[in-house]
């Protein structure tokens, strides 16, 4: 038991090292029939895509991003369309910078559109990455009137009307999300059996035995997995409305 456990937290140790999740940040604010905003992508999702790190030395140089900024906002911006009242908001980029993130060095595109009328509800379909990666989420941020609604793209999720859900449902999108998330993730499977093995086994004079009863060990388990996700969820949720 003890070489077990042991196997099973240096597993956990190097996956935790090794899991990037690929997010990307959009952010978009609406005045009227013009729309302005922020797009900031990892550079190591952008070296997949459109391979940026030109000597193939690991490292991606500003001289390497440079030469591909052309290449980096045309492929941006064929994988997201605008819609209001069912006519395109076409898209515009300036060229790309780069800004540093707490998981690495993002490119940081600005973007503006101008929708046909003001008044209609946006739409945004987002292709981001999903035929590379499809874990791969946008985390949106998208403001009008003074109010900020949030939103998260995935593979199973590209399309949605801005501003159309309620808190109630923006809730649950990241409830699943973050459910959707912790089961993709190996390193998360890992951590959740170390927290759910003191559920099951108690240590007894040495020797590790099961729960007393099967309701006990049940209703331990629930509340690790349910305070689990919660946790996962307000993060994934704090990322957005960063």
């Amino acid at each position: 038991m003890k070489s077990l456990l042991a196997l099973l937290f240096c597993l956990i140790a190097s996956g935790a090292f090794a899991h990037k999740p690929s997010d990307s940040y959009l952010t978009l604010e609406r005045h009227g029939a013009a729309v302005q905003g922020q797009w900031d992508i990892a550079l190591r999702d952008l070296d997949v895509a459109i391979t940026l790190d030109a000597n193939g030395d690991g490292e991606i140089t500003w001289g390497e991003v440079r030469a591909k900024r052309a290449e980096i906002v045309a492929y941006a911006l064929s994988r997201i369309d605008m819609v209001s009242g069912g006519t395109a908001c076409p898209l515009e980029a300036a060229d790309a910078l780069i800004d540093q993130h707490s998981d690495g060095a993002y490119a940081v595109l600005r973007l503006s559109a101008t929708c046909p009328e003001p008044g209609p509800a946006l739409s945004v379909d987002y292709r981001l990455l999903f035929d590379i990666d499809p874990t791969h989420r946008g985390l949106l941020q998208y403001v009008e009137d003074g109010r900020i609604h949030s939103a998260i793209f995935s593979a199973e999720s590209r399309a949605q009307t801005l501003g159309a859900g309620t808190a109630w449902q923006q809730l649950a999108a990241y409830v699943h999300e973050g459910v959707w998330h912790i089961w993709l993730g190996f390193d998360h499977i890992l951590f959740l059996l170390s927290l759910l093995l003191p559920a099951v086994l108690l240590r007894h004079g040495g020797a590790w035995q099961p729960a007393e009863s099967f309701r006990a060990a049940f209703w331990d388990v629930a509340k690790i997995v349910t305070a689990f996700t919660v946790a996962h969820s307000i993060t994934l949720t704090l990322a957005a409305l960063d």
